[in-house]
């Protein structure tokens, strides 16, 4: 019972890593080069290696052979996102989230994935279905908040989400970005 428990509270401190590392790139360097396909790439925008096709290849290949080992579907998901196609990381989120609807760590992916994609609806469905299951999950009240205020403009609502992250972590850097966030969202608030 123990180790379950060490388990699941890596998996979630893995989890709430991953996503605030994910939205701290994306609100610092713009993610719109990731988010598009292009044969010839300009100067600045990165290349698609020949070794990223392959892994890929792979990965459809080990999917095609298993379709419901979900670990090989999250790597696929993330592949893809990694290569610029956001529209086949959702569709493979999504399959993972067919044979798993539990499965918290592809849920908050798929939802930062819809935030990054600017379709905050989907972001927000996601995010409120593992609320609803997992109240106490501090990364989808995190992502939540992030999806709320920056992207819905609902400055309010991303700091009552906020306000519950830091409830749930207590202390901590990301504590100390949340507590930030909020500063600035109330005065996005003010001039409102």
């Amino acid at each position: 019972m123990f180790l379950k428990s060490r388990k699941k509270s890596k998996l979630r401190k893995g989890v709430f890593i991953g996503i605030t590392i994910l939205i701290a790139v994306g609100l610092v360097v713009p993610m719109a080069g990731l988010f598009q396909q292009n044969d010839s790439s300009p100067v600045g925008q990165p290349m698609q290696s020949a070794s990223l096709d392959e892994e890929i290849k792979a990965l459809e290949a080990r999917s095609a052979e298993n379709p419901e080992d979900t670990s090989v579907l999250m790597e696929l998901a993330e592949i893809y996102l990694y290569a610029g196609k956001p529209e086949k990381s959702i569709a493979t989120y999504g399959k993972i989230l067919t044979a798993e609807p539990e499965n918290s760590q592809a849920r908050i992916n798929i939802a930062t994935v819809y935030y990054y994609s600017s379709d905050y609806e989907q972001a927000t469905e996601h995010l409120q279905t593992l609320i609803e299951k997992e109240p106490d999950n501090m990364s989808a009240h995190y992502l939540y908040g992030i999806v709320l205020a920056t992207g819905k403009k609902d400055y309010a609502a991303g700091i009552e989400e906020m306000e519950k992250f830091i409830a749930l972590a207590g202390e901590g850097p990301d504590v100390e970005r949340a507590k930030q966030a909020i500063i600035e969202w109330e005065a996005a608030l003010a001039h409102e």
